[in-house]
């Protein structure tokens, strides 16, 4: 009996696997070098030294310079924090490379972004750091349309914050982004197989 149902199972992805190539090959390819894309987004980001969760509003901006390879800049605004949290105040914004595996119009990638942050902690307020800053992310992408995409994005950022008196000041987070991209292709050889 757990024979012919495992079996029934491996029709049924074969079938789902042999559809869903099907519609997605008849697609075109809206991954391509000229791709812009950006997103605006409310990230909760999870601090690894504490046990606390701070809420940021997430914006990229991402250009492909090929199939592959991608430049994203991102910013950080964490909203207004309880005086019991550690992080009173945090901007913070990164830049780096992306690296993209495309299958169609879905796509996993992974990067890393050198930054910096503008930080101020409850344990002194009267205290503002501006401190280095690494972002490395994994996601996934489903562009649906030349127009827009599907992303979702989890990212662990280091930082920590130096001149706090007998205050482990590591700030260590990780946040986790799902939304909606907008895109645009500047290329205008990428837009007319569209």
């Amino acid at each position: 009996m757990a024979r012919k149902k495992e079996k029934i199972s491996i029709r049924i992805l074969l079938l789902f696997c042999l559809f869903g190539s099907t519609v997605l090959g008849q697609k075109p390819s809206y991954i391509n070098p000229g791709l812009l894309s950006a997103s605006t987004t409310l990230s909760p980001a999870v601090m690894l030294n504490r046990s606390e969760v701070n809420y940021y509003v997430t914006g990229f901006l991402e250009g492909r310079i090929d199939k592959r390879i991608s430049l994203r800049g991102e910013l950080h605004y964490m909203l207004g924090n309880a005086n019991d949290k550690f992080l009173k105040n945090n901007l913070r914004t990164t830049f780096g490379l992306q690296y993209g595996i495309p299958f169609g119009n879905f796509e996993l990638h992974a990067g890393f972004a050198p930054g910096f942050s503008v930080m101020q902690s409850n344990v002194d307020p009267s205290n503002t750091e501006f401190v280095p800053s690494a972002q490395f992310n994994v996601g996934a992408r489903f562009y649906v349309w030349k127009l827009f995409h599907f992303f979702t994005n989890i990212s662990y950022i280091h930082s920590k914050m130096n001149n706090l008196d007998r205050v482990n000041g590591m700030s260590d987070e990780l946040m986790f982004s799902v939304g909606l991209g907008l895109n645009f292709q500047v290329l205008k050889k990428y837009r007319q197989h569209e």
